[in-house]
């Protein structure tokens, strides 16, 4: 249906059931009839134009403030209808609304929308004619208890004014929770509403008031719940691999796949009817005739010859097929109907589809690797799964430089049978994956994804990258609210909700989820820089503000015992510079007296630069002893090039994390929850 805006009485009527306070009011059909119900409201009043054109009053300057009296009255009415008809003469007018004028306060956004991925959300934030400017927000899936309100609230910039600042007294924060609390309640028992605002909301010392309030009724259709169907351990473990497509041929994919699947230690089964060997192994004509039973099957055929393929692979009974051929529904019409086709003939086989349009699957410690990539990582905790099939190639030639292991690289492609959510739960099953890392660029079951990465998370870290930073069109959305909350906020919002980490590029994604993996979550913020370089000292005090690190106070006896190990002309405060000549035996001194003084830091941050005097090897030994015997965050920055490395392996054998870059490490730091108990 057609979008209709609910705005006027009958939206105040309806923020009063909810227990929301709104002005007094009266709509006014011509001039004389204003006159009267002013003089029954009292003044001063607020003159409002009501059209079910117009979207927003500002737009046509639509409103009056501060009538004093009658004569104001009436010329201010003249003037607003005049106006009005001017700039907007196809405008159909209701009237003029007469309201008691509210005494100012603290203006106040909240607001609601419909996302298509994850449903009603609502936004909070400091509201007015600036909301779109200063776009000052937070926003959240609904639904929402008190606890994630009153956190909504503390996250906007405009805090500090609810709070009380400077000469501006304290507002009521525990009466805009209730009103949000109402809001939120009257969106969701009303699924008729697509959007809605209440801008502002005028927040006093005590109490608030609904001054102006819109709700769109209209269709925002979001995405069904998807039928979630456990995946077999096979994908992880498969004993048996066929290629179908097989090549021995270097210009095609089938013998790039053939090729990367050689070290597999289970049997593995070229197919193609053309060869009777490839790349070394006996080939069959047809999966059928594969001697053996087969786990996995890896399609690398022309689109149009999938579905036969498919029931072929049902009829052998294997368990999971990896489809990297492409021009299925990503190619159009016919391409779609040859996917519903393929997947309505591997569910009757109960046979499980990755892709189609998949780059494919690597698996580090079950030796395999399905894609057509140059490269094969090696194992480590990370679980990657992503929508981009390019990008997969490049993180993993990155990480190779890096030294960065996977136990899992999963490209979804079209995601016509396995989507996120089940790739998620299998790997928060497997025993070799410490951190799951997402690329997302849609998720189509927005409410599964959240229930699952909740219960994930808790067990697991999981980080995502979002890409796209809005959605085209939200410029013309009927609500502020609409248009503030945008796609990637909502994604934002829904992972913190959920408990995944947000972050802002592939590399920030692989530290942020190496510092949970390796050392948990920080108990407090509460960190302790020790360095051998001023010049990083300092830079450390700028990054620590940056990410919210709370740089404390040497307790007197700490610094007591600093002077007894450390040269003349230490800094003398945190950041503890040691001196340019400090060796490893230095670091293991200041390092021990953190040891004996665990209960005023949450995070000890060492850096170590380049010297010839300070082996990074032995540095690197006495960071990791550090790590062993205590509770708190050890993390470690050994800047530099060849010289440094060294140390990494070591501190990688001692579970701590590892940053080239000063500000990769604090920048990262800050995107971890705060106050979180370690898992």
């Amino acid at each position: 249906m057609a979008e209709k805006i609910v705005s006027g009485r009958e939206a105040y009527s309806i923020l009063a059931e909810y227990g929301i306070r709104v002005p007094e009011e009266e709509l006014a059909g011509d001039e004389d009839d204003a006159a009267v119900i002013a003089g029954r409201i009292g003044y001063p009043v607020v003159l409002k134009i009501e059209s079910p054109d117009i979207v927003h009053k500002s737009d046509v300057a639509g409103v009056i403030l501060g009538v004093e009296d009658e004569d104001q009255l009436r010329k201010g009415y003249r003037d607003l209808l005049s106006r009005v008809e001017r700039l907007r003469p196809d405008a159909r007018i209701t009237g003029v609304r007469i309201e008691e004028e509210v005494p100012p306060g603290l203006e106040i956004l909240i607001g609601g929308s419909t996302d298509p991925t994850f449903g009603k959300t609502i936004t909070v934030g400091m509201g007015g004619k600036l909301v779109e400017l200063l776009r000052d927000t937070a926003i959240r899936v609904l639904p929402v208890d008190l606890e994630e309100i009153r956190s909504m609230i503390r996250e906007i910039r405009g805090y500090h004014l609810i709070r009380g600042f400077r000469d501006e007294p304290p507002r009521d924060e525990e009466g805009l929770i209730s009103v949000i609390e109402a809001a939120a309640r009257l969106f969701l028992d009303h699924p008729g509403y697509s959007e809605f605002d209440i801008n502002p909301l005028i927040l006093h010392e005590k109490g608030a008031v609904a001054v102006d309030i819109r709700f769109i009724k209209g269709d925002r259709v979001t995405e069904g719940r998807q039928e979630i169907r456990p995946l077999s351990d096979c994908i992880l473990k498969a004993g048996s691999i066929a290629v179908i497509g097989a090549s021995p041929n270097q210009a095609k994919i089938g013998y790039t796949i053939t090729r990367n699947l050689l070290p597999f230690p289970g049997e593995l089964y070229p197919v193609n009817p053309k060869h009777d060997r490839i790349l070394g192994r006996r080939a069959y004509p047809t999966i059928t005739a594969v001697p053996g039973p087969v786990d996995m099957a890896v399609i690398a055929v022309p689109a149009g010859i999938v579905p036969g393929i498919i029931r072929e692979c049902g009829e052998k009974g294997v368990k999971v097929a990896v489809v990297i051929s492409y021009g299925f529904k990503e190619a159009g019409a016919e391409g779609e109907r040859l996917e519903e086709e393929m997947l309505a003939i591997a569910r009757s086989y109960n046979l499980r589809i990755i892709g189609p349009n998949s780059l494919g699957i690597m698996v580090p410690p079950a030796g395999i690797n399905t894609t057509f990539g140059n490269s094969s990582p090696g194992p480590g905790p990370f679980g990657f799964i992503s929508q981009s099939g390019a990008l997969i190639t490049t993180v993993v030639d990155w990480a190779a430089a890096e030294d960065i292991g996977f136990s899992a690289v999963i490209s979804v492609g079209n995601q016509s049978d396995i989507g996120f959510v089940e790739y998620i739960d299998l790997l928060s099953r497997d025993e070799a994956t410490g951190a799951i890392v997402l690329y997302i660029e849609e998720i189509r079951d927005g409410q599964r994804f959240l229930e699952t990465v909740r219960q994930v998370a808790g067990m697991k870290p999981v980080i995502a990258i979002k890409a796209g930073s809005s959605r085209i069109g939200r410029a013309a959305a009927a609500s502020h609210t609409g248009s503030l909350a945008g796609d990637y906020q909502t994604y934002r919002a829904a992972f913190r909700q959920a408990g995944v980490v947000p972050a802002e590029s592939i590399r920030s994604a692989f530290q942020i989820g190496g510092i949970i993996a390796d050392q948990g979550y920080p108990k407090g913020r509460r960190g302790v820089v020790i360095t051998s370089a001023g010049g990083f000292a300092v830079l450390s005090s700028d990054y620590a503000e940056a990410a919210g690190i709370d740089l404390v106070d040497l307790p007197a006896d700490v610094r007591r015992h600093m002077d007894e190990v450390l040269p003349p002309g230490w800094s003398g405060r945190n950041p503890v510079d040691m001196i340019g000549d400090a060796t490893a035996g230095r670091f293991a001194a200041v390092l021990d007296i953190l040891l004996d003084h665990q209960e005023f830091w949450d995070i000890a941050i060492i850096i170590s630069a380049p010297t010839a005097i300070a082996d990074p090897r032995q540095v690197a030994l006495e960071i990791v002893r550090l790590s062993d015997h205590t509770e708190n965050m050890i993390l470690a920055a050994f800047p530099g090039g060849d010289s440094a490395r060294p140390a990494v392996p070591v501190l990688r054998r001692g579970s701590v994390p590892v940053f080239s870059e000063v500000w990769d490490l604090f920048r990262s730091l800050g995107e971890l929850p705060g106050n979180r108990e370690r898992s």
